[in-house]
């Protein structure tokens, strides 16, 4: 609306600035999630292919060094599936605290935009009333011009 000012556009525009980098956040801890959960499938992967090949290995024939690395290869997955699980709780953990401060920014916005209607629509009926003072005021005119 012309000639309309919003004392507190500064302010909304930084809470709307902030609530959009709050969402650009948690997006890229959810893309960080999906992209560890593809790792822990390609280890889970990993140990499955490493037991096939173990039980090939054992049918074709295979020496003791062998034989030996396969416990230790599948303990190193194991631990670093550990150490991809627990990262992926950490950022759980934190989408979930984004999530509320996203909440809570987005409740900010609201009361300032709502402010910010009522306050326009004060404005528009301000305006209205001096367009129809000013009409009436001019009827006023003409009829004594006319009389």
């Amino acid at each position: 609306m012309k000639g309309f000012k919003f004392k507190l556009e500064a302010v909304l525009k930084m809470r709307k600035l902030k609530e959009e980098q709050c969402k650009m956040l948690i997006g890229r801890i959810q893309v960080r999630i999906r992209e560890l959960q593809g790792y822990l499938a390609e280890h889970n992967r990993g140990i499955d292919q490493s037991y096939e090949a173990q039980e090939q290995a054992l049918e074709s024939g295979l020496n003791g060094q062998e034989l030996q690395f396969h416990p230790f290869f599948v303990s190193g997955k194991k631990a670093h599936i550990e150490i991809i699980e627990n990262e992926i709780l950490n950022l759980q953990r934190q989408a979930e605290e984004q999530y509320r401060e996203l909440a809570q920014l987005r409740a900010q916005v609201k009361v300032i935009d709502e402010m910010k209607e009522k306050q326009k629509l004060k404005y528009k009926k301000s305006v209205e009333k001096k367009q129809f003072e000013t009409i009436e005021e001019q009827v006023q005119n003409w009829r004594q011009i006319v009389k």
